[in-house]
């Protein structure tokens, strides 16, 4: 089962409030490393003839310098689970492609190394991550499949051939945006507001989130609410926006322009 089951929930943290009506949009871990590695193998496909292309969506990169950082990204978090140890991130042996090294066959290693660490662990099995909640190696993997996804479109872009990512994917990916780096970042930033209530609706699902950024203060509801602003859009269209990829040009915009537009002022 690729999606969780119908909930109705309230928690309250000294982060966020979050009320969850309708989905739990989180793919399981199965899901996301299948994901991971085919957007892995996209990536290593279209960067082959590209290495010095510049990235239109990430300013003073070229294609190379991309396949840098994934890379280096890859083995960080294979470190993590390797320690295992949720208490403080452990540092990588050694991190840049090695001087002389081919930096496809670099990256191919890494990869091979992060699925080596995922392969028959359990996701609930203890390891670091920046938001302090979820420590554990599902959530990484969910982070990397993410990940992989934004910088193989970033690749696309790069030569011309920008495709969607997957849909369910996707809904994941605005879900995470919202509920593990938007409630990681507003609490230490109070100076970021939306002006407003923001609601990003699927036009190709049934998953919506309605949500306020105020006084460093993350409010957030799935399903449809009453709002100042309503993005209507493809759930790739919705999570690449979330990541400055994709312009709010590209959604359907009822409400408050400046409200809908503050939404990339979040980006962390």
């Amino acid at each position: 089962m690729a999606r969780g089951s119908e909930i109705v929930a309230i928690s309250v943290s000294p982060r966020q409030v979050r009320i969850e009506l309708v989905n739990d949009h989180r793919l399981d871990y199965e899901s996301h490393r299948t994901a991971l590695e085919r957007e892995c193998d996209l990536i290593i496909e279209a960067s082959g003839d590209a290495l010095e292309l510049p990235v239109p969506t990430c300013p003073e990169w070229q294609v190379s310098d991309l396949v840098g950082h994934l890379g280096d990204v890859f083995t960080f978090w294979r470190t993590q689970l390797e320690a295992a140890s949720p208490g403080a991130p452990a540092e990588p042996a050694s991190r840049g492609v090695p001087a002389g090294a081919d930096i496809l066959e670099w990256l191919e290693g890494a990869r091979a190394k992060l699925r080596h660490a995922l392969t028959g662990r359990d996701p609930e099995d203890p390891c670091w991550n920046w938001s302090g909640e979820d420590l554990t190696a599902g959530w990484v993997c969910r982070r990397m499949a993410l990940e992989s996804a934004v910088h193989r479109y970033d690749v696309e872009i790069s030569v011309g051939l920008p495709t969607p990512i997957d849909r369910d994917l996707a809904v994941d990916g605005i879900d995470e945006w919202i509920g593990v780096h938007l409630a990681t970042d507003v609490p230490v930033t109070p100076e970021v507001s939306l002006g407003g209530v923001l609601c990003l609706a699927c036009s190709d699902d049934a998953a919506a989130w309605t949500v306020e950024v105020a006084a460093g203060r993350l409010r957030w509801r799935e399903g449809r609410a009453p709002a100042d602003a309503v993005l209507v859009g493809s759930a790739s269209d919705l999570y690449l926006f979330c990541w400055n990829r994709r312009p709010v040009e590209a959604l359907e915009l009822t409400g408050n322009r400046d409200v809908a537009a503050a939404w990339s002022s979040l980006t962390v």
